[in-house]
């Protein structure tokens, strides 16, 4: 019986460090993805942005450097919650110091504030939770396995493994 129990434990230690690596690889999935949307949204805002629209009191100035002293402008207007950019226009550090917004930041939005929607969180959340039922499954897959041997070596004294 020692040899079943010390068998279904090693077997479950394995189980979950299975399911920690495949929920890290999930969150690693994850980030990957979002970089990848969050780049073609900032590149099909800088290749298909004709203007970009500054309101004084409501609108944040994101200066991305593009080369030396050249910078691209993106703004977020936090009242309509909408993004436009200067489209081919690039600006000096200088002119975008004195730009009629609200905030000037020297840095590219983070993914957080630009692309990332609550139907983002949603997926992910359904997406992480796919991988852990799966391991869930097998757990309870494993548990029905050891249960049965358990069974069988009660009632014959023998230890009968499966494939």
């Amino acid at each position: 019986m020692d040899f079943i129990k010390k068998m279904k434990n090693r077997e479950l230690l394995e189980m979950s460090l299975k399911m920690l690596v495949g929920i890290f690889v999930s969150f690693l999935v994850i980030i990957l993805m979002e970089g990848m949307i969050y780049s073609i949204e900032l590149n099909a805002l800088k290749d298909h942005s004709t203007s970009a629209v500054f309101y004084s009191d409501r609108t944040t100035a994101y200066c991305i450097e593009e080369s030396e002293d050249q910078y691209f402008v993106v703004c977020y207007d936090t009242e309509e919650e909408t993004w436009s950019a200067t489209g081919s226009r690039l600006y000096t550090r200088d002119e975008c110091e004195v730009l009629n917004v609200q905030t000037v930041v020297f840095h590219a939005p983070n993914a957080f504030i630009f692309s990332i929607t609550p139907v983002h969180y949603v997926v992910m959340a359904i997406f992480v939770l796919i991988v852990v039922g799966y391991f869930v499954y097998r757990f309870v897959l494993l548990n029905k396995d050891y249960t049965k041997i358990i069974d069988n070596f009660n009632k014959t004294g023998e230890i009968e493994l499966g494939n």
